[in-house]
């Protein structure tokens, strides 16, 4: 055999990356003079690659893996190209050879030579794997709740955070507390699910009863339970729910603006063109403004302004606002005083239309 000729025809390793990038790990020989030979121990499919690398001159004729003085296995002429290799399913043969490759040699026989050597593990070729996948955890965004008769339903939003693999789920169900349910409300229980990769909000609405009984302000519960698909329960995982009288008095919360010394309640609830839907999270600026977001803190959707023009000529109380945004909105203003309320709805992919409502509220004083 001409070894001489063989190994000074070895082109460098460049082509062995290539080769080994998608296996479970790549080993490789050097033999007399840099000559190099390489094989490719793919785990999953039972199958060694090998080749030399010959610059294209001469011809590969066949390789052996060997243990001792024995072959192993007999891995075939493969290509007849010096710089393809080729391949073989090696069956129960390959799980020997990965569990202790120091054991084994590899001989790569080429019509110019041969070279052999010991199997040498390297680094693994294969991309690093990514990260352990993340269910991510299920919660309500607020513990507490009000709402009135009036509004006729009270909105909770449900959030996955901190990680959106896998399809998910979780329970929910009311909890009469002093509220009665069918008198004071409807009792509801349901799934709420998550699809691989969604992490939009959820919603939750629980119909209230105007029962029309003066009975005072009146409590029940919506609880989260058994997520499943990995998912964990975050906190709140409950929410109590206050039901007011339909004339009660404004109370503000994470979702509601009372403006103009408290008489105005103001809501705002969402909905975009893919089907997510929520209430928007209130930020009072001044008495008689206030800002909503949808979807996150920095980002603003809409401002909103409560005005007294209670004198003459005007004698009305006056509701501005703007928005930032393109989805459905409603938006909610409840003189709390005279239990009147207007509804104001911007279109679902409509450009916010500017509200200058001038004759809102003929409630004065």
């Amino acid at each position: 055999m001409n070894m001489k000729r063989l190994s000074s025809l070895v082109a460098a390793l460049l082509l062995v990356p290539a080769l080994a990038a998608a296996d479970d790990f790549f080993v490789q020989l050097s033999g007399a003079g840099g000559a190099q030979g390489f094989a490719s121990l793919r785990t999953g499919s039972g199958t060694v690659s090998y080749g030399l690398v010959t610059n294209g001159v001469g011809t590969l004729t066949g390789a052996q893996i060997r243990q001792g003085a024995n072959t192993f296995v007999d891995l075939g002429a493969g290509s007849s190209s010096g710089s393809a290799g080729g391949s073989a399913a090696t069956g129960a043969n390959l799980a020997a050879i990965t569990a202790n490759p120091g054991g084994f040699t590899l001989q790569v026989n080429g019509s110019s030579g041969s070279v052999s050597g010991p199997l040498e593990l390297a680094a693994q070729s294969g991309p690093e794997p990514g990260p352990d996948p993340v269910p991510g955890t299920i919660a309500l965004t607020e513990s507490e709740v009000f709402t009135t008769e009036f509004d006729g339903n009270a909105t909770l939003t449900v959030t996955r955070t901190g990680g959106s693999s896998g399809a998910v789920g979780v329970q929910y169900a009311t909890t009469a507390g002093t509220a009665t349910a069918g008198d004071d409300f409807t009792a509801i229980n349901g799934t709420i699910t998550f699809a691989d990769g969604d992490s939009a909000p959820k919603t939750i609405i629980v119909p209230i009863v105007d029962d029309s009984v003066e009975e005072g302000d009146e409590t029940l519960t919506v609880t989260l339970s058994s997520p499943t698909g990995g998912a964990t329960l975050g906190t709140p995982a409950a929410a109590e729910i206050t039901i007011g009288e339909s004339d009660a008095p404004c109370f503000e919360d994470a979702t509601t603006l009372c403006l103009e010394e408290d008489r105005f309640e103001v809501r705002t609830e969402w909905r975009t063109n893919a089907g997510a839907t929520g209430v928007g999270t209130a930020v009072e600026l001044t008495d008689d403004t206030g800002y909503f977001w949808f979807f996150n803190p920095a980002n603003v959707e809409m401002v909103v302004k409560v005005l007294n023009a209670c004198a003459d000529p005007f004698n009305r109380f006056w509701v501005f606002a703007g928005g930032l945004t393109n989805v459905e909105v409603q938006l909610i203003v409840r003189d709390t005083e005279a239990d009147v309320v207007n509804t104001y709805t911007n279109p679902i992919d409509t450009p916010f239309q500017p509200i200058q409502d001038t004759d809102a509220f003929a409630t004065c004083p």
